[in-house]
């Protein structure tokens, strides 16, 4: 009898597999997203970050209502620049507009009605939409080969999003942990009837916990609202490290003539 051939271990098993379909996809639609100029869209996801932190403490001080439904308005506007990022290919644009119809009529119907059940519904698919988006813009950023100006409005956006994407995670655990924050030393309560009375307030405290300035006014509680926090602060510590030391090595690419 002649002996016995090996053969060696496959290089493709299921996990390899899952590796490369993955990341096949990921490069898909990166390269779909540039191809088809993303920059516009960016620039109009940007914009309504922009108009959200600008306009919201101005549109509460010139109404003078704690009711009053300017943080549910101007989140609709960037949950629908959010659909518009997501409009380059069709199945993420599907999954888009299904978070978004649902964050926006939820929204929509809880201002109208009061219900609590809707306004949390609305919240939380917000949440799910912006950390989607959030996720398919940072995808785009990394799998970049030039450094462009859609290269850093798309990098500024993520950075945006992250902020109001934790802030959505602080108001939706302030609805089932009241008291789970506290501002100079009381806590913050949801009262009935006031739809964003503490929107800006925790909106705020995501954006000092996430560049780390730590003011201490605005403080969390529960160990739920800590963890996230701590979180927050990490990951922008760490996006700023990566964000900067792509576009360095995309610039050193560039000015030596690597790229194609």
């Amino acid at each position: 009898m002649g002996a016995s051939r090996s053969f060696p271990p496959s290089d493709h098993g299921p996990a390899t597999l899952l590796v490369t379909g993955v990341s096949r996809l990921l490069r898909t639609l990166a390269h779909q997203d540039e191809s088809e100029g993303a920059l516009g869209r960016h620039g109009i996801m940007l914009a309504s970050l922009i108009l959200l932190l600008g306009a919201l403490p101005f549109g509460h001080f010139v109404s003078g209502a704690a009711g009053a439904p300017e943080f549910s308005v101007l989140l609709s506007l960037v949950l629908m620049s959010a659909v518009v990022v997501n409009s380059h290919q069709r199945w993420i644009l599907l999954v888009a507009l299904c978070f978004g119809l649902v964050a926006i009529g939820g929204l929509a119907w809880s201002e109208l009605s009061g219900s609590a059940s809707s306004r949390i519904a609305g919240e939380g698919a917000a949440l799910s939409l912006l950390g989607f988006t959030t996720l398919v813009m940072f995808n785009s950023l990394v799998q970049t080969e030039q450094i462009s100006l859609d290269t850093v409005v798309g990098g500024v956006c993520v950075f945006l999003l992250t902020g109001l994407c934790f802030a959505m995670i602080y108001i939706l655990l302030l609805e089932f942990v009241p008291g789970a924050f506290v501002e100079d030393g009381e806590p913050l309560v949801r009262a009935a009837g006031e739809s964003g009375a503490h929107a800006t307030t925790l909106l705020y405290f995501s954006f000092v916990t996430l560049t780390t300035l730590g003011y201490g006014d605005v403080a969390p509680r529960d160990d739920m609202a800590r963890m996230f926090s701590v979180g927050e602060a990490l990951i922008g510590q760490l996006y700023l490290v990566v964000f900067l030391a792509r576009l360095v090595a995309l610039y050193l690419r560039q000015s030596r003539g690597f790229v194609r």
